[in-house]
C-alpha cells in the first residue's frame, strides 16, 4: 500500500469519525430536586433541570405515579452574556430547560424519589434520585374532616354526592392543604360541581380543593366535645366502572394558631403592641374515614336506542310561542329538562322524532341552552311547512330510572297549533283585473225627515252656466291660465339646469350612497312585513347608481361581480352578496327570526366600508 493510498484512507476514517460524533455546543446535563422536607399529604413540587438545551425533553415519570404526579408544565430558563476583552467579544449562552410536577407525600418517613429517564435530542437520560424527609403533623382537639357520601351502592354512571365538613377549633387558621383522593381519581371518577353548597343559613365561603375553587358553607356544630366552627361543601362523583371501588380516606393539614401574647417591650416593627400581638404557628393534620362504594352495571335489556348514558332521576317539559300561526312562520319551542346532573343533557335530535321531519322545518343553527338550579333549559325555532299540521308531537327523554332499576322513555304533552294557509296573491289580483261591483239600488224612503220636500219654485236659483261670464270672471282666469304659467316656469327652469348626460351620470355616483344611507335610516321596524324587501331594493338601487347599472335587472351574482372588479374587499363583497340574498329569500318564506334578519344599520357600515375601498 503506498503513501498515497494510506492517506487517503485515513482521511476518509477520519470524517467518518467526525461524522458519528455529535457537534454541540454544550453537553447535556439532565438534574432532579426538591424541597427537602415536606408534610404528609401535601403537596410539593419536583423539578428536572435540563441543562445543555432549551427545549422540553421527553420524560418517563412512571416510577413517581405512588406520588400521584400532575404536571406544571416547563419553562425556558436559558441566558446569555456578553463580555469584551482587548476589544474582542465573546458571547456565552448557557442553555438550560425546567420541567415541572406537582407529587404529593403518601406517608410520613425518609423515602426517595426514583431517578427518571428523560430523552433529549434523541438521546435517553437518567435523573438522580431525590432524598426527601416527609414529617407527619401533629394532630389537635376539635380539628377534623370527614366525607360521607349519599349512598354506599349505585349504577355506574350515576351521580352520587360526596359531602365534606371541615372541623375547625375557635382559633386563628391558615395556610390549608386538602387531600381527596376521590376528587383526582380519575380512572374511577368523574367530578362535577355543586350548584350550591350544602345546609341553609350561614356565611359562605370560597375554598381551595383539589385546584379548583368550592362554596362552603359556616355552621356552629359540637364536635369531640368542643364547640367548633365547620365549613361544608359538597361534589358530584359519577363512577366509570363497575366493581368495588376503595375510596382512600381525606385529610386536611393546616397551620393552627398555638400562642397569642404581648410582649412588654417590642423586639421590631411588627412586634410594636398597636398592631396587636404576635402569634405563633404550628403545622396540625388530621385524616377521614375511607370509605367503599359499590358499583353495579346498566342491564343490556330494554336499553332505548337514544339512550346517551343519563341514570338517576329526569323529567321534561316543552311549550312553544305563538301557537296560531301561519305556513312558515316561526315558532320559538322551548324544551326544559329537570334532574340531578344537567351536564350530560344534550338537546333532542328533532327531525328524527316522528312527525317532525314532515312537518315542520327545523334550522341547523342552535342557541346555547342556559343552565338554572336543577334545569337545562333549550329554545328551538321551527316553522310549519303544511296547514295540516295540528300540533308540535310529544318530544321523548330516555334514561336510566335508578329507584326502578330499570330504563324509562318519558314524553312531553303535545302542544296544539292552528296553522293557516299562506295566501299566494296572483298577479292578475295584484293589478285589480277581477274588480267587484259594489254598486247598489237606491231606495227613496218617503217617510219621516224624507217625506218634508220643499215643492215651490221661489226656493230654486238659476244657476245657467255662461262661457262669457266665465272668461271675465277673475277666479275662472287664474285656474285657467295658472296651470299654463307653472308649466312655462318649470320648462324655462328645465332648460336652463339640464346637464349633459356625462354630468348626470357622475351627479348620480357621487350621491348613490347618499341616498342609500338616507333611505335606510327610515327603515326603523324591523318587525314591518316588507322590511328586508326594502334593504334588498336599496342594495341593488346602491350599486346600479354608483357603478352605473341598471338596478332593477342586478342578482346578488351580478352585484359580487360589480363589486369584486371595483376593488372591494372580499370578505366585504361576501358578506354584501350574502345579505341581498338573505333579504331576496325573505319575499317567498314566511316570517323570519329576530336572529335572521338583515339589519339597515349593518348595510349602512357595509355601504361605507364600500366607498372606502372602491375607486370613484
Amino acid at each position: 500500500m503506498d503513501a498515497v493510498t494510506i492517506n487517503k484512507t485515513l482521511i476518509t476514517a477520519l470524517l467518518l469519525l467526525a461524522a458519528a460524533v455529535p457537534v454541540s455546543g454544550q453537553d447535556i446535563e439532565v438534574l432532579a430536586g426538591a424541597q427537602k422536607e415536606i408534610y404528609a399529604g401535601e403537596p410539593f413540587q419536583y423539578e428536572i433541570h435540563i441543562k445543555g438545551s432549551d427545549q422540553a425533553g421527553q420524560a418517563d415519570i412512571t416510577p413517581l405515579q405512588p406520588w400521584s404526579p400532575r404536571s406544571l408544565g416547563g419553562s425556558n430558563q436559558s441566558s446569555r452574556r456578553v463580555t469584551i476583552i482587548n476589544g474582542r467579544q465573546t458571547v456565552y449562552e448557557d442553555k438550560k430547560y425546567v420541567m415541572a410536577w406537582q407529587l404529593t407525600a403518601p406517608q410520613a418517613g425518609s423515602q426517595t424519589l426514583p431517578g427518571v429517564a428523560v430523552e433529549v435530542n434523541g438521546r435517553t437520560y437518567t435523573a438522580n434520585p431525590v432524598r426527601i424527609t416527609v414529617i407527619k403533623p401533629e394532630t389537635s382537639p376539635g380539628l377534623g374532616l370527614k366525607a360521607d357520601l349519599s349512598q354506599s351502592a349505585c349504577y355506574v354512571g350515576e351521580p352520587i354526592t360526596m359531602t365534606v365538613t371541615w372541623y375547625i377549633p375557635n382559633v386563628d387558621v391558615g395556610g390549608y392543604t386538602f387531600s381527596i383522593p376521590a376528587l383526582t381519581d380519575t380512572d374511577n371518577f368523574l367530578v362535577e360541581e355543586v350548584d350550591v353548597p350544602p345546609g341553609r343559613g350561614g356565611k359562605i365561603y370560597s375554598l381551595e380543593v383539589a385546584g379548583t375553587e368550592v362554596q362552603a358553607r359556616q355552621s356552629t356544630v359540637t364536635y369531640q366535645g368542643y364547640d367548633v366552627a365547620a365549613l361544608t361543601f359538597a361534589k358530584i362523583l359519577i363512577p366509570r366502572r363497575v366493581g368495588t371501588i376503595q375510596i382512600a380516606p381525606p385529610a386536611i393539614t393546616c397551620n393552627l394558631e398555638v400562642q397569642s401574647q404581648r410582649s412588654s417591650r417590642p423586639r421590631s416593627f411588627f412586634d410594636d403592641p398597636f398592631f396587636g400581638p404576635r402569634r405563633e404557628y404550628k403545622r396540625f393534620s388530621s385524616e377521614g374515614e375511607p370509605a367503599i362504594l359499590h358499583v353495579k352495571p346498566l342491564p343490556e335489556e330494554g336499553r332505548p336506542a337514544d339512550f346517551n348514558g343519563l341514570v338517576g332521576r329526569y323529567t321534561i317539559i316543552t311549550a312553544a310561542e305563538p301557537t296560531q300561526v301561519n305556513v312558515g312562520d316561526p315558532i320559538t319551542l322551548t324544551i326544559a329538562v329537570s334532574g340531578e346532573l344537567l351536564k350530560q343533557v344534550q338537546m333532542p335530535d328533532l327531525m328524527s322524532i316522528r312527525g317532525f321531519a314532515d312537518n315542520f322545518r327545523v334550522p341547523s343553527e342552535q342557541s346555547s341552552p342556559t343552565l338554572q338550579v336543577r334545569q337545562k333549559t333549550f329554545k328551538q325555532t321551527i316553522r310549519a311547512t303544511n296547514e295540516q299540521v295540528s300540533e308540535i308531537p310529544p318530544i321523548p327523554l330516555s334514561y336510566f330510572d335508578v329507584d326502578k332499576g330499570e330504563y324509562v322513555t318519558l314524553y312531553s304533552k303535545a302542544i296544539p297549533l292552528e296553522v293557516a294557509p299562506t295566501r299566494i296573491v296572483t298577479a292578475d289580483q295584484a293589478e285589480g283585473r277581477d274588480l267587484v261591483n259594489l254598486t247598489s239600488e237606491i231606495e227613496a224612503v218617503q217617510r219621516g225627515i224624507a217625506a218634508n220636500v220643499y215643492d215651490q219654485t221661489r226656493l230654486l236659483k238659476n244657476e245657467h252656466f255662461s262661457a262669457l261670464a266665465a272668461l271675465t270672471h277673475p277666479l275662472y282666469l287664474v285656474v285657467l291660465c295658472g296651470p299654463l304659467a307653472m308649466f312655462a316656469g318649470l320648462l324655462v327652469v328645465r332648460l336652463l339646469t339640464t346637464d349633459n348626460p356625462q354630468r348626470q351620470q357622475a351627479r348620480r355616483r357621487s350621491s348613490a350612497s347618499r341616498r342609500a344611507i338616507k333611505a335606510l335610516n327610515h327603515l326603523t321596524n324591523p318587525n314591518q312585513p316588507d322590511y328586508q324587501q326594502q334593504i334588498a331594493d336599496i342594495l341593488r338601487r346602491y350599486v346600479g347608481d354608483r357603478f352605473d347599472r341598471t338596478a332593477q335587472s342586478l342578482t346578488p351574482r351580478d352585484c359580487r361581480a360589480v363589486l369584486q372588479e371595483a376593488g372591494a374587499p372580499d370578505e366585504t363583497v361576501q358578506t354584501f352578496s350574502a345579505a341581498l340574498e338573505q333579504c331576496e329569500a325573505s319575499r317567498f318564506a314566511g316570517a323570519m327570526a329576530d336572529s335572521e334578519k338583515i339589519r339597515a344599520q349593518e348595510i349602512i357600515k357595509l355601504i361605507i366600508t364600500i366607498e372606502k375601498t372602491t375607486k370613484k
